[in-house]
């Protein structure tokens, strides 16, 4: 199983692995399809929830944002 939402400029997917039986996320480039930040490749968290793993990935985009510098809209 596994879920799939937008918010650019990412794509966010959360989904069950086989061993253990536990959720995970990834943040992607939908151009690339690169992975950019993962639950479990860089941190080895998972969770017992795909709501868990939501919540999870949601705070990860939200410090990504935080981060990001806002480009100017200077004409």
């Amino acid at each position: 199983a596994m879920g799939c939402l937008r918010r650019e400029p990412f794509e966010v997917r959360v989904d069950l692995m086989p061993e253990p039986s536990l959720w995970r996320w990834e943040i992607r480039d939908p151009k690339t399809n690169e992975v950019v930040a993962s639950s479990w490749a860089d941190d080895w968290m998972a969770y017992a929830t795909s709501e868990d793993a939501f919540r999870a990935v949601d705070a990860r985009l939200k410090s990504i944002f935080r981060a990001t510098p806002r480009r100017s809209r200077a004409a």
